[in-house]
């Protein structure tokens, strides 16, 4: 534990030089002045890091920061993000509390400026944690969101942007595991698009052009997922996985995730013998058949409930990243398939 103190310690120090030490022309915030040069974009997931591919294509120099495959809550930033983020005119993180503190606290000492970090979570409009008391999370006005022309629907999410909730909550009050609907990811490009125009106006059109178009491709998306799953009937729409990280395909897609065996995001991967028992009861009470254990983060729980109910254990749902040369809608789609074929076959 000490010496995981004084490598954290010793990677926001490193920073701190760094920024001190950076060379070339800058502004009065200390960040570099973009002249004639591709601008220097960051993104700390895989995820977020396709989205902003998506509409800067060749006009940013792109990092990602933590590897495909790796578990965004539990990664610990190395000694060269430090520089990387220094460098960065720009970077986008998922926010909502989804990256652990130290990277967090890497990003607000290492960046230039706070104005070039660009938290994408709380543009989207997000859920909350059925934990905090919304189960319904269907009601916020999806199908005016589809058009992008309901605004008293989107001022109902006002709250979000204020975060007044998210400070008191160990793991946030909002799941930011937007993603799951596409349309949210919708949101997701808008905000980036406008951020990179804001910080690169000469290439707008180009942003703005790469936006509709992904725009355009995510709506489809909708439909693919819509008609995957309405080939499950509709008493076997009923799951249980690792931790809380489908309410998103629940409130847009009618599935029924009712129980996880971690709360939110928790990654300790501890529970008590009580949460334990209730999850069980959970499975019992509701006839359900299948587990699906999540490929980022397997429970050690999951073969006493298996063992327990009898419940069919799926391995390899991807929930938080994309794997090598992996696009966001195969990650999706592949997601969805795997969910809804054992589903339909649940009986």
């Amino acid at each position: 534990m000490k010496n995981n103190k004084l490598f954290k310690f010793g990677v926001i120090a490193l920073s701190i030089v760094l920024v001190a030490c950076a060379s070339g022309s800058s502004d009065e915030a200390g960040c570099p002045v973009i002249e004639d040069r591709k601008i220097n974009v960051v993104a700390t997931t895989p995820m977020i890091g396709e989205f902003v591919s998506q509409v800067g294509g060749d006009n940013i120099n792109l990092t990602v920061i933590m590897p495909s495959e790796a578990d965004p809550h539990t990664y610990e930033p190395a000694p060269q993000d430090a520089g990387t983020i220094a460098d960065a005119d720009l970077v986008f993180f998922t926010g909502l509390k989804y990256e652990p503190a130290a990277v967090v606290k890497l990003l607000e000492s290492s960046a230039c400026s706070a104005n070039v970090l660009a938290e994408v979570g709380e543009n989207v409009y997000p859920i909350e944690f059925k934990e905090g008391g919304h189960d319904d999370h269907g009601d916020h006005g999806e199908e005016g969101h589809d058009d992008h022309d309901d605004e008293e629907g989107h001022d109902e999410e006002e709250g979000h942007d204020d975060h007044d909730g998210h400070e008191g909550h160990d793991h946030g009050a909002y799941d930011p595991h937007f993603w799951f609907d596409p349309n949210r990811v919708v949101y997701a490009t808008e905000y980036i698009e406008s951020k990179l125009v804001e910080f690169d106006p000469s290439n707008s059109a180009s942003y703005e052009s790469a936006g509709n178009a992904y725009t355009d491709e995510l709506k489809g998306l909708i439909g693919q997922v819509s008609d995957l799953i309405s080939t499950v009937p509709s008493q076997n729409r009923k799951l249980i996985t690792t931790h809380e990280s489908l309410g998103y395909l629940e409130a847009k897609f009618g599935l029924e995730v009712l129980s996880t065996i971690i709360p939110s995001l928790d990654s300790a991967n501890e529970i008590s013998p009580a949460e334990l028992v209730d999850v069980i009861d959970v499975i019992e009470d509701n006839n359900v058949k299948v587990i699906f254990i999540e490929a980022e983060a397997p429970s050690v729980y999951a073969e006493t409930i298996v063992a327990e109910t009898g419940i069919k254990a799926v391995d390899g749902l991807w929930v938080e990243t994309l794997k090598a040369g992996q696009s966001y809608p195969d990650f999706l789609i592949a997601a969805v398939e795997l969910i809804v074929d054992n589903l339909r076959n649940a009986d």
